[in-house]
């Protein structure tokens, strides 16, 4: 055989090779699919020191976020926000008259000792939170309810009252009653136990580090293999504790960490959303900031005042200016995510708060260039506090509110101040101030009529007998229709009053390195419950049979 002919019948090998090889590849692709496998691991950075691993304890965002890995309650939250079973087999069965809930236990769930979750565990959890000799932070969300053992593995609890919200209590994560049963109340919050804590959550605590001055640089956490749903795909989690943002940021560009998560109004350090090796999510929580108007004030306690500001405020521009983009525009206190299809429009129609104020009466002044109405000017003052981006939310509205001929001026409070001399004695005309209203969408403690002084939390003074008739109806049942019809025409009311223009609504900007896989954060009511599906993250995979 000829040198060509040689050549040839080599290539012709060569080309019937890569053929099969890529027909072989095509029919294993075909007729498999990649699906998740343990191995891996993950690393977070965390701000602050943990001291409270514990789910009746804990108060930073740190401990309630190590609680979420470590333990588990009844239900939790999903995706979505919506409550989901946990350590329950599924949602609890509700009475007739809507006081008694029962909860039916997995029968496969354990601790990490391997002992079993039963009812004594869920009973001892909230008698516990209960006493007043705990000092639990969650006692007076469960202070009127009695939870009563039925059998192993069934709880009932009693209310005294119909609560809509009640469910969102049964997210406690427990605590174990052989490991809690002998530590006195004196000691509850001494023991080693609220750091070296046993849990019935997907992951276990394996390693504390400490430094020489005795403070924990990290924790290392390895996957628990009888949790009840599957082992997680991890198989180990290490969390490390930094004293600042700027250290987090440092060890995240030096691949130390792997992921952190902040509240943008809270920090003011770059992350650079272009960086490629990054997956950053903005995940709405239940906060808004809002202007609150003290209706009190001869000028505010004009509707059409109110309604034209609300017209004048151009909230996506602010949002950009003032925090840099990092939130969403909002149009009333119930959030989208808390209630579908709730009014969420801009109601930014410059021209036309003009027009409202004309025909209302406030007509600018020749000579000052201010608008009156009987002698009163258009004028009032905004407070806030000392923190830049607000004073700069202040700034920017001052400055879109005098564009009516309104005379604004500014007022800033040292944050520590302004609680004691300006919120609880009502002394403000216009307040920027943010406030966090938790998983239910109920508005009872910020605007309810019972609520207008301190320590309600209704800024404004605003009453309104059809609202308060919406906010009670709405939290005295548990049909999720009813609450929903009532908290959209109250959205549709306080739009209407404008007692407060709601600015915006805070998000957590939460980044992971790209080559985590299964991460299924989309919103959250809590920074803690981040980790509610950390068991399906994942960094391998492995190919089955169709």
């Amino acid at each position: 055989m000829g040198q060509n002919e040689k050549i040839g019948l080599i290539g012709l090998a060569i080309l019937a090779l890569s053929s099969f090889l890529w027909s072989a590849n095509n029919a294993y692709t075909s007729f498999t699919n990649s699906v998740p496998t343990v191995g891996g691991e993950y690393r977070e950075g965390m701000l602050g020191q943990p001291r409270f691993i514990n789910p009746l304890l804990a108060s930073t965002d740190t401990d309630k976020a190590l609680v979420r890995l470590i333990f588990s309650g009844l239900y939790k939250y999903d995706a979505q926000g919506q409550i989901v079973p946990d350590l329950a087999e599924n949602l609890p069965e509700i009475s007739e008259n809507q006081k008694q809930y029962t909860v039916h236990l997995r029968k496969n769930a354990k601790w990490h000792n391997d002992k079993p979750v039963t009812a004594d565990d869920v009973i001892f959890t909230f008698k516990t939170l209960q006493d007043t000799q705990y000092n639990s932070p969650l006692r007076s969300q469960l202070q009127s309810t009695l939870a009563e053992k039925k059998d192993d593995y069934t709880i009932t609890f009693n209310l005294k009252d119909v609560s809509g919200p009640f469910i969102h209590n049964l997210t406690v994560p427990l605590i174990s009653q052989a490991v809690w049963k002998n530590v006195p109340p004196a000691e509850f919050a001494l023991t080693e136990g609220n750091l070296k804590a046993v849990g019935s959550g997907p992951y276990l605590i394996r390693e504390l580090n400490k430094l020489p001055d005795g403070q924990l640089q990290s924790i290392k956490l390895e996957s628990f293999s009888n949790y009840y749903t599957h082992q997680p795909y991890l198989d180990t989690v290490r969390l490390m504790f930094f004293d600042n943002y700027d250290d987090i940021l440092e060890a995240l560009h030096g691949k130390q960490i792997q992921g952190f998560g902040f509240v943008p109004f809270d920090r003011s350090f770059f992350l650079d959303r272009n960086n490629k090796n990054l997956t950053i999510r903005d995940l709405p929580l239940p906060q808004y900031q809002a202007v609150f108007f003290n209706l009190s004030n001869k000028v505010l306690s004009d509707r059409y005042v109110r309604v034209a500001l609300l017209y004048a405020t151009d909230k996506e521009a602010l949002i950009n200016q003032a925090y840099n983009g990092n939130a969403r525009a909002i149009a009333g206190p119930i959030l989208p995510e808390q209630v579908n299809g709730v009014d969420n429009q801009s109601y930014y129609h410059p021209d036309e708060a003009k027009k409202l104020l004309d025909g209302a009466g406030w007509k600018v002044d020749g000579t000052t260039g201010i608008r009156t109405k009987n002698k009163t000017p258009l004028e009032f003052t905004i407070t806030t506090n000392d923190f830049a981006l607000n004073v700069q939310a202040a700034e920017i509205l001052k400055g879109q509110w005098e564009k009516l001929n309104a005379k604004v001026h500014l007022s800033t409070v040292p944050t520590k101040e302004l609680t004691e001399t300006r919120i609880r004695p009502r002394q403000f005309d216009a307040l920027v101030f943010a406030q966090n209203i938790g998983p239910d969408p109920d508005p009872f403690v910020f605007w309810h009529s019972s609520q207008t002084k301190n320590p309600g939390l209704n800024l404004t003074g605003f009453t309104n007998p059809t609202a308060d008739k919406l906010i009670n109806d709405a939290r005295s049942t548990t049909n999720p229709e009813w609450r929903s019809n009532a908290y959209h025409a109250f959205q549709d009311l306080i739009i209407q009053e404008s007692p407060a223009i709601f600015l915006d609504q805070s998000v957590y900007v939460y980044t992971v390195d790209k080559n985590m896989k299964g991460v299924g954060l989309q919103t959250m009511f809590d920074p803690a419950f981040r980790f509610y599906d950390l068991q399906n993250w994942y960094r391998q995979e492995r190919r089955v049979l169709k």
